[in-house]
């Protein structure tokens, strides 16, 4: 009996395994998860399902409340699979005969062929692999080398099954985005409620941040009134909306929570007094006491002091918070010299004794690493400008780490609670002396330059080059850094022969 004939059909099942198996998206779990509930669907003729609310509350992890008109998740998401899929066929899938496109404005995969393909019979296989390979082994593999053979067999029979077992189990648990750390199982149990995000003196409607996390208007509060926080530019974040609108004179907010611990997050903004301001004034201009469940929080805060200037977005964090015995987290703001002010609230679950992790890219949108961990789009800092990169990085299971540099004279104000100490890990690579394209005469030399966290020297004439090569990665960890009065960890990256760079930065909490 001849080989079977291998179908159309079964040729596209097989691409999706071959996708799902590569390395690429091996380190892109939920984004792999994604893909094969899109395709599941559309093999199953259940194209019509694929809907936006379906993909974040079956796939993403949001709730049965969830609502596409607050909350982006399924379109970010579905930008970033665009995007890996363009650079999967740009690389590991350049020779596949079929292709898988998710066009933009649409969920619905498209597959599509790229030269001839028509039905081939596939080489014979041991009995318990599948008769359907994708095209990339449709090559006759050379006798002397047999082991390749098992391999990529192997390979595809784990895809497949992995593949098959999803369309069994379509509601997948995915955590969403944000700060988050892998816990073992009793810590996360015994995790408290959803996050609560609020932003002060809203009046209208929510917002999704770039990471896909929503904010609620304005609730929970007594006292005050809502007023605009005008501003052209805001230094360190990469969501000035946080910082549109605020709640400005004597205040209080009473927000109900579930027990246990919770982090909290304060956001101010200083608009109206600082050096080239309409109404002048400097620092002491505006003072005020926050009190936390009826207990002193900050005294004499000023949030100009605190940020260094005007305009500036500021963040103060809290670990270890509680609501009351009432069930309600209670923060009283009261005037000291002229009227409190806050642009946001977010509370978060916590750990114990512990802030949860920061994570942040220097690109525009999110990363999540083949360890499963978030990381946020590039914020905190000041100065500095933003490279996107297009070749690949080595030395990492990550290289998508470094597709980004922030690169100039710059530095991060990075918010945490001032009780702990730190550990901060520091990614680089040489990705324009040493890459594909550099300019003649390139190599050690070219880029030095210095690191500090809160003036204290954590490199000094750093020379990516020099340590490691062109595009390969090189990892920093510094441990007991503590953060300034103002509860930050200022790194700061000065140049001394070119400019300073940075590709990503980690902070972890390590206890007091």
């Amino acid at each position: 009996m001849g080989n079977p004939i291998v179908l159309p059909a079964e040729r596209e099942r097989a691409e999706v395994a071959a996708v799902l198996a590569s390395e690429r998206f091996a380190r892109s779990p939920r984004l792999a998860r994604l893909l094969a509930y899109l395709c599941h669907k559309y093999f199953e003729g259940e194209a019509d399902q694929i809907k936006e609310y379906n993909i974040a509350t079956e796939v993403l992890g949001r709730p049965a409340e969830f609502d596409p008109s607050q909350d982006a998740i399924a379109r970010v998401e579905a930008h970033r699979l665009r995007k890996k899929l363009k650079e999967y066929y740009a690389s590991e899938g350049a020779q596949h005969g079929i292709r898988i496109v998710l066009s933009p404005g649409t969920y619905v995969p498209v597959f599509t062929r790229t030269r001839s393909v028509s039905a081939v019979a596939p080489p014979t296989l041991p009995p318990a692999a599948p008769a359907v390979l994708p095209t990339i082994f449709e090559r006759p593999i050379p006798k002397k080398r047999p082991w390749i053979y098992l391999l990529a067999a192997a390979a595809l029979v784990f895809a497949t099954i992995s593949f098959w077992k999803f369309s069994n189990r379509l509601r997948v648990a995915s955590p969403p985005p944000g700060r988050e750390m892998l816990l073992p199982v009793a810590a996360a149990a015994g995790m408290p409620g959803s996050p609560v995000r609020l932003l002060a003196g809203c009046t209208m409607r929510g917002h999704t941040d770039p990471t896909g996390k929503v904010w609620q208007c304005d609730q929970y509060f007594s006292g005050g009134r809502p007023g605009n926080s005008p501003h052209e530019f805001l230094w360190r974040t990469n969501d000035p909306m946080l910082f549109q609108n605020i709640r400005t004179g004597e205040f209080s907010y009473r927000v109900p929570l579930q027990p246990g611990a919770y982090e909290l997050h304060l956001f101010f903004v200083e608009t109206t007094y600082g050096p080239g301001m309409s109404t002048g004034g400097g620092e002491n201009s505006r003072t005020f006491l926050i009190k936390l469940n009826g207990q002193i929080l900050m005294d004499n805060f000023d949030v100009l002091a605190d940020a260094k200037g005007p305009n500036i977005a500021d963040e103060r964090v809290f670990r270890d918070v509680h609501p009351g015995a009432d069930g309600k987290l209670s923060l009283e703001f009261i005037s000291e010299r002229g009227q409190p002010v806050i642009s946001a609230i977010e509370i978060l679950p916590g750990i114990p004794d512990r802030q949860l992790p920061i994570r942040f890219v220097a690109q525009p949108t999110s990363f999540t690493d083949h360890l499963g961990r978030f990381w946020s789009p590039d914020t905190f800092y000041g100065g500095g400008q933003m490279s996107i990169h297009k070749d690949t990085v080595n030395g990492t299971p990550d290289p998508d780490l470094y597709a980004g540099e922030r690169y100039g004279n710059f530095s991060y104000a990075i918010p945490t609670d001032p009780r702990d100490s730190y550990s901060v890990t520091l990614h680089f690579a040489e990705t324009y002396w040493g890459g594909p394209q550099a300019p003649a005469g390139s190599g050690a030399g070219n880029r030095i330059f210095n690191v500090n966290c809160d003036g204290v020297r954590l490199l000094e004439n750093l020379d990516i080059y020099k340590q490691v090569g062109g595009m390969r990665a090189l990892t920093k960890t510094f441990h007991g850094l503590k953060p300034n009065a103002q509860g930050k960890l200022l790194l700061s990256f000065e140049p001394v022969v070119n400019y300073a760079s940075v590709y990503a930065v980690e902070v972890e909490d390590e206890g007091k």
